[in-house]
């Protein structure tokens, strides 16, 4: 067993599941109401893991003034799957 697959927590898991997914299929950002939806979790969850995952410099956020947006994983992030 990796013990570092087990501290990860779920969401973070489905979030990253579904922009390598993404990513591979379309190589453009993804919107946030998308990955709510694909990831199948709560908007206010979904940030509040966007923003740990942008901050260790895997992922790119881009918030709208109108409260839309879209993330996209970066070269980093990209390297977590090889």
């Amino acid at each position: 067993m990796e013990e570092s697959q087990e501290q990860l927590p779920d969401e973070l898991v489905r979030i990253l599941d579904v922009l390598f997914a993404d990513h591979h299929q379309n190589q453009a950002p993804l919107s946030l109401a998308r990955l709510s939806k694909r990831s199948d979790l709560r908007m206010s969850t979904l940030r509040r893991f966007l923003t740990a995952l942008e901050e260790a410099g895997i992922v790119t956020v881009e918030l709208r003034e109108d409260g839309t947006g879209s993330a996209c994983l970066t070269a980093a992030g990209l390297q977590l799957r090889g």
